[in-house]
């Protein structure tokens, strides 16, 4: 389940399962960009974008 959370300076954070995390070999740090879909949106990873191992 993916969640959003509101931190106490206002900016909402998305969390996502580890197990998912750990698939697609997402780590702290990298950046995603989001695309409006029809139906929401979609989460692509950018590009060259390496995060903290």
């Amino acid at each position: 389940m993916v969640k959003i959370q509101k931190l106490p300076s206002g900016q909402l954070v998305i969390t996502i399962p580890k197990l998912l995390a750990e698939y697609e070999g997402l780590r702290k740090g990298m950046e995603l960009d989001f695309k409006k879909h029809k139906d929401g949106f979609i989460l692509e990873i950018k590009k060259g974008k390496v995060g903290k191992k």
